[in-house]
């Protein structure tokens, strides 16, 4: 079965704004960062400013992860690619295969069309950040090849 990134639907990106902001909403209340009654409405709000018309935003890349046959959304994948610090880089901002797809290979194969996909951009490197309460993306990005290159940490008072 092979995996392909196929370009996201305006349909599918209302599903997957509110999966986005759930999951972003939870992992920040995990985190101590933000308290749960807002969480939820920071999350959105947050998808909306970064991706102010959708699928629509310039340099920002939103795919549907799916396997070629039978065509089945397996996750998705959003990432930008934009020119920082005077390089042209990508950042992730969201990478997510649904828990009955995963450890099937489909995630490296997502950031591997990706990549294939920023080198034709004239990207020169990607960027992300994972929660610190997510060791399975922590160990996936660093099979991948990434490295950290900061840390943030927190004391909670």
């Amino acid at each position: 079965m092979m995996t392909v990134l196929v370009p996201m639907s305006a349909a599918f990106y209302e599903e997957f704004a509110e999966l986005l902001a759930k999951d972003y909403a939870e992992e920040n209340v995990t985190a101590g960062l933000w308290l749960p009654d807002t969480a939820l409405e920071r999350a959105r709000s947050a998808t909306q400013n970064a991706l102010p018309q959708g699928v629509e935003t310039p340099d920002h890349y939103l795919y549907e992860i799916r396997q070629e046959e039978p065509g089945e959304t397996l996750g998705y994948l959003w990432f930008a690619n934009i020119e920082r610090y005077g390089v042209r880089s990508a950042f992730v901002y969201e990478l997510t295969v649904y828990p009955q797809f995963r450890r099937q290979g489909h995630a490296i194969a997502a950031f591997r069309l990706m990549e294939e996909h920023l080198r034709e951009l004239g990207s020169v490197a990607i960027e992300l950040n994972v929660f610190a309460s997510n060791p399975g993306a922590q160990a996936l990005y660093a099979s991948l090849g990434y490295v950290t290159t900061k840390m943030n940490m927190r004391k909670p008072l």
